[in-house]
């Protein structure tokens, strides 16, 4: 399997020895985890890197990011643009947090800061509320790494969404099989998670930080997420 990466930003040095690397390294991480041989190219689209041949691969996934989906940014807007001709010349797309939301935004969805409600991180359990038959194992209720404050409030058009919980209530949505959103990080580890969440106490933060601390004892099920991604661009 071949996949276009999509890098819409990069691991700080400092974070890469727990992190595992940089998005590459991470996702590729995953798919080893779950017995599965992705060749991934990447493209650093904050710099207007794109593949000039899109036949060549199964899918493409999109990067998290700390920039915002609803930013006028120029990259941003021109990576909207190219999703826009994604989805139209038919090719699979995987969005991963950031990517998940600037797909939502270039497909008619929308995008909000929602700083009032906290910080989203540390590992979090949603709702499943739907099965599709690339989500092998399933499981109804999953608990994945997030780190994160803005989210998707209304979904793009003809998405039907996968996933919910109380903090954010698109969690996962899919458009004909074709298009996976996934607020999430499959990719990360608990380490790295635990490194961004001392992180945000060293600015200050202090709402929650225990408790998301806390949250990193459970078990997760980013693996499954990975599996689901591989059975997604395999259908």
């Amino acid at each position: 399997m071949k996949i276009a990466l999509l890098q819409a930003d990069h691991i700080p040095s400092h974070r890469r020895n727990i992190s595992g690397g940089n998005y590459p390294e991470m996702f590729s991480n995953l798919f080893l985890k779950v017995d599965a041989i992705v060749d991934i190219d990447t493209f650093d689209v904050t710099i207007g890197e794109y593949p000039e041949n899109e036949s060549q691969y199964n899918g493409f996934i999109i990067s998290g990011s700390k920039s915002s989906a609803y930013s006028n940014e120029a990259w941003i807007s021109k990576l909207k643009l190219y999703i826009c001709k994604l989805k139209d010349d038919g090719h699979k797309l995987v969005g991963i947090c950031f990517g998940h939301q600037v797909i939502a935004e270039a497909l008619g969805g929308k995008v909000e800061y929602v700083g009032h409600k906290g910080v989203g991180i540390g590992v979090q359990t949603v709702h499943m509320q739907k099965r599709l038959s690339w989500m092998q194992p399933f499981e109804e209720y999953m608990s994945l790494l997030f780190n994160h404050y803005d989210q998707v409030v209304t979904a793009p058009e003809n998405a039907e969404v996968l996933a919910y919980n109380d903090f954010c209530e698109v969690q996962m949505y899919h458009i004909n099989h074709q298009v996976f959103g996934v607020q999430a990080h499959p990719e990360m580890i608990r380490a790295h998670n635990h490194l961004l969440i001392k992180e945000l106490e060293n600015q200050g933060v202090t709402d929650d930080i225990q408790s998301a601390v806390d949250t990193l004892r459970l078990r997760d099920h980013s693996m499954i997420v990975g599996m689901w991604m591989v059975r997604f661009f395999e259908e």
